[in-house]
């Protein structure tokens, strides 16, 4: 009995093509909005969750803020940090600048960071090729590229590799390191990529202000970093004078991405419901006015021994079809437009195990709950009144 049901409901909507096309519009339009958008959700979440992956999750990040711009920490203060305060186990100052670097003539506008030898631990920076600053270069003539950076100064005549000589204003440098292609991480306040590294000596030489105004630090194992923060705060407070130490961990960075990333979902949510309620309104339209067309053909029906629950199933298995037919065609459009975002943004795509089956259930729930109504109307029809209808 309901395969037969189907199989007329079916016949119905191929009768009238044009108006279950574009019913069918609507519900392609909001299943695939929803889909795309729940799955550009996790796409976004699994690209935070790699730029912390590559840093940890143990991270401290300080910095000086100062009316003038001009205040900082000493060097001998930050390395006895640790020490002062147990639960950070590694401190990483760095100085931060830009300038213009050349190679064989052709110069690139670039950030110039001056570091101690523990910046590429504490930071978990990778080699590609040479090795990194070291506590014994000090006054040397030496440098590290992003490989971003390294990508950029090589030209058609050389590329910059391990040894090749770059001029810094009137210094020339060699680079003795080139790092690893690395994600940008929230926790940093530069792009390892683009920048050039050298000792903290060395940056005073070709940096305008050479004060250290910021530190990574790496909390010690099982400590908290709200209590560091505010150890460390206690620590720096006498010997910043008019300055404040502004500090954030990457657990407090990650709670706050979590709720703009809530916020965002609800966002996303909030617009492809306006697009499933579009399509639903739609395909409660579409059957009002086939309803309309068949009152003679309900009439009769009724007229002729049908129940008004035949009726009505009827007409609620034309919306089911229209409703699976809309699901799994926004499904793929959902998807596939997600993945375009990703190739777009340079993301690794993924598929959310629930941006479909979420997408496309509550696609189908209210295209059949936009579709009872007009079940329910032609079910309630007058068999006679009907009959009479022109």
């Amino acid at each position: 009995m309901l395969r037969q049901i189907l199989i007329e409901a079916a016949g119905n909507l191929l009768t009238s093509r044009q108006r279950s096309g574009l019913a069918l519009i609507g519900i392609v339009i909001g299943a695939a909005a929803v889909i795309a958008m729940l799955n550009v959700g996790a796409i976004a979440r699994n690209e935070t969750v790699k730029q912390f992956e590559q840093m940890g999750t143990d991270i401290l990040t300080l910095r000086v803020n100062s009316p003038t711009g001009m205040a900082g920490m000493q060097l001998a203060d930050i390395l006895e940090l640790p020490r002062a305060v147990p639960a950070i186990a590694e401190v990483a100052p760095f100085v931060q600048g830009g300038g213009s670097v050349s190679f064989q003539g052709d110069a690139e506008s670039a950030p110039q960071v001056g570091v101690t030898g523990s910046f590429a631990q504490v930071a978990r920076v990778g080699m590609r090729g040479g090795r990194f600053i070291s506590e014994v270069d000090k006054f040397e003539l030496f440098c590290v590229l992003g490989a971003g950076l390294a990508s950029q100064l090589s030209g058609p005549f050389g590329n910059v590799r391990v040894g090749s000589p770059l001029r810094v204003g009137r210094y020339i440098f060699t680079v003795i390191g080139i790092l690893e292609p690395t994600l940008q991480s929230p926790m940093m306040p530069i792009d390892l990529n683009s920048t050039m590294f050298v000792s903290l000596s060395n940056a005073r030489r070709i940096l305008t202000n050479g004060t250290i105004a910021n530190v990574i630090a790496r909390l010690a194992p099982g400590a908290d970093p709200d209590a560091a923060i505010a150890a460390a705060g206690v620590y720096f407070r006498p010997k910043l004078k008019d300055a404040t130490l502004q500090a954030q961990s990457a657990q407090q960075l990650i709670a706050s991405m979590a709720n703009q990333m809530e916020l965002f979902a609800l966002l996303l949510g909030a617009i492809g419901a306006i697009s499933l309620v579009l399509g639903g309104v739609g395909v409660m339209n579409i059957m009002l006015v086939s309803v309309a067309e068949r009152h003679r053909e309900i009439g009769l029906r009724l007229a002729i021994g049908a129940r008004r629950r035949d009726i009505q199933i009827l007409f609620l298995c034309e919306a089911v079809i229209l409703a699976a037919i809309g699901s799994v065609i926004g499904i793929v459009l959902g998807i596939a437009a997600s993945y375009v975002f990703a190739r777009f943004s340079d993301w690794h795509f993924i598929l959310s195990a629930t941006a479909a089956p979420l997408g496309a259930g509550v696609s189908f729930a209210v295209c059949v709950f936009f579709g009872f109504y007009p079940a329910v109307m032609a079910s309630r029809l007058n068999p006679i009144a009907a009959l009479r209808a022109e």
